[in-house]
C-alpha cells in the first residue's frame, strides 16, 4: 500500500447525514420528556437523568471524531502521543454510550406502573418506546464512535490489531457499564476520586462483575457486527423482468 493510499484510507470521517439523524434522534428524546410531563401531567424533572446520561453518551463521539481529525492533520503512519491519550480519554467515557440501556430497569422498578393494567396503560407503552429510543441512541453513538477507532488502529496496525481492538474494547465497556451501574462509579472518578476507582474496580473482580461484564460485552460486540455487517452490504438493482429486446434486423428465418 503506497503512503498516499494509506493516508487516504484515514481520511473517512462521519458524513452530515448520520450526524443529523444523531442530532435529530436526541432532540426528539428531549420532545418526548417534553410531552411525557405536558399532555400526560407528570413530573419532567424525574426522568431528566435520561438527558444527562445521553449527553454523556456524546462525549465518545466527539472524542473519537477529535481524534479522527487530528491523525488526517498529522499524516503519519504511526500513531502519536495525542492518538493514545485520546485513546484512553475515549475508553473512560465510552461506557456512557451503552450505559443508556441499563436504563430500561426503571420500566421495572417504578411503582407508578400498574401492572395489572399493562394493555390498558398508555403511561407503560410511552415510556417503553421513550427509554428504548434513548437507549438505541446510545448504542448508535457508542458503535459511531468505536468504528472510527477500528478505522484509525486497522490503519495503523492492520485487521488483527482491528479486530482485536473490537473484542477488547466491548468487553471492557461491559465492565465499564457494570461500574457505573452497580457500583456507582463515573468517568471522571479516575481524576477526582482514584482510589474509589481502584476500589470499586478490585471489588468489581468477582462472580456477578463476571457476569454482567459477559452479558453487557456480549451486547455491545453484537450490536457493533451487526451494524458493522449492515454498513458493509450493497444494494443490487434488480434486473428488469421485461425480456431482453430483440436484435436488429428482425428474428431469423
Amino acid at each position: 500500500m503506497s503512503r498516499q493510499t494509506r493516508h487516504a484510507s484515514i481520511g473517512g470521517a462521519l458524513g452530515t447525514p448520520i450526524l443529523l439523524v444523531l442530532t435529530g434522534t436526541s432532540f426528539l428524546c428531549l420532545l418526548l420528556l417534553i410531552v411525557r410531563a405536558n399532555q400526560l401531567e407528570l413530573d419532567f424533572i424525574k426522568h431528566r437523568f435520561l438527558l444527562w446520561n445521553l449527553f454523556l453518551a456524546w462525549i465518545p463521539l466527539f472524542v473519537s471524531m477529535a481524534t479522527m481529525s487530528l491523525e488526517r492533520r498529522r499524516r503519519s503512519d504511526k500513531p502519536g502521543f495525542a492518538f493514545f491519550l485520546l485513546a484512553i480519554v475515549w475508553l473512560l467515557f465510552y461506557p456512557n454510550a451503552p450505559y443508556l440501556t441499563t436504563d430500561l430497569i426503571h420500566l421495572i422498578a417504578d411503582p407508578n406502573y400498574i401492572w395489572s393494567k399493562i394493555n390498558e396503560s398508555l403511561l407503560v407503552w410511552y415510556d417503553l418506546v421513550v427509554f428504548f429510543i434513548f437507549s438505541w441512541a446510545g448504542l448508535l453513538l457508542g458503535y459511531l464512535s468505536m468504528r472510527q477507532f477500528h478505522h484509525m488502529i486497522r490503519h495503523y496496525g492492520g485487521p488483527v490489531a482491528g479486530w482485536a481492538f473490537i473484542f477488547a474494547t466491548s468487553f471492557l465497556g461491559g465492565f465499564g457499564v457494570y461500574l457505573g451501574r452497580v457500583v456507582r462509579l463515573n468517568s471522571w472518578d479516575v481524576l477526582f476520586s482514584p482510589f474509589r476507582l481502584i476500589e470499586g474496580v478490585l471489588g468489581g473482580l468477582d462472580h456477578r462483575g463476571a457476569i454482567f461484564t459477559l452479558l453487557f460485552g456480549m451486547l455491545i460486540l453484537i450490536v457493533y457486527l451487526s451494524l458493522y455487517g449492515l454498513g458493509s452490504l450493497t444494494m443490487q438493482t434488480p434486473k428488469s423482468a421485461r425480456p431482453d429486446p430483440e436484435p436488429a434486423g428482425g428474428n431469423e428465418p
